[in-house]
């Protein structure tokens, strides 16, 4: 990981830094794939922050785009139990109770539909908002909530990596 100067550091506003500190990540996630490494132990691999961090941006980067995002990549990481339970931990971490209930209410609606909690049962389409009136206005509701929950976990991030920068990147 390339080395920050003190005074870059600390002029980024949030979303750059976390940004700054995710890349890097993401690129070693990648590259990791690339050599058929699993998942797991690459999230294995991270410290506090940087798990803590991961998984949020993995989430975040996926879902903000549209309620049927939101919706899918939702289902996806709930069919994958220790990958939503390190979301929510993440977002109570690093957003507080506010975020975290936003994690709630995207799984109890799921939950009142008997969604997979598995993979290997996992037949989740974008489309079948479509199908479901009440479901495309819940998660449309949620998805309007989305923007200022993440926000906090951002900003919550930010000030994470600033008391902790050296979890994520050397500071000359």
């Amino acid at each position: 990981m390339d080395k920050m100067f003190r005074e870059d550091f600390e002029l980024l506003d949030d979303m750059s830094l976390v940004s700054a500190c995710f890349d890097p990540l993401l690129d070693a996630f990648k590259q990791g794939r690339m050599r058929g490494e699993e998942d797991a132990a690459f999230y294995a691999g991270l410290n506090k922050g940087q798990r803590l961090l991961f998984i949020f941006r993995v989430y975040y980067d996926h879902v903000f785009h549209s309620t049927e995002e939101l919706y899918w990549w939702s289902a996806y990481f709930i069919a994958q139990p220790l990958k939503w339970s390190a979301l929510k931990s993440s977002f109570r971490t690093l957003g507080g109770e506010e975020a975290e209930e936003l994690l709630n209410a995207v799984e109890k609606e799921l939950d009142q539909r008997d969604y997979a909690l598995r993979l290997e049962s996992f037949h989740v389409l974008r489309s079948d908002l479509e199908k479901d009136p009440g479901l495309k206005q819940s998660f449309a509701s949620i998805y309007e909530r989305l923007q200022p929950a993440t926000s906090k976990v951002v900003h919550g991030a930010a000030e994470y990596i600033r008391r902790h920068p050296e979890q994520f990147i050397p500071i000359d």
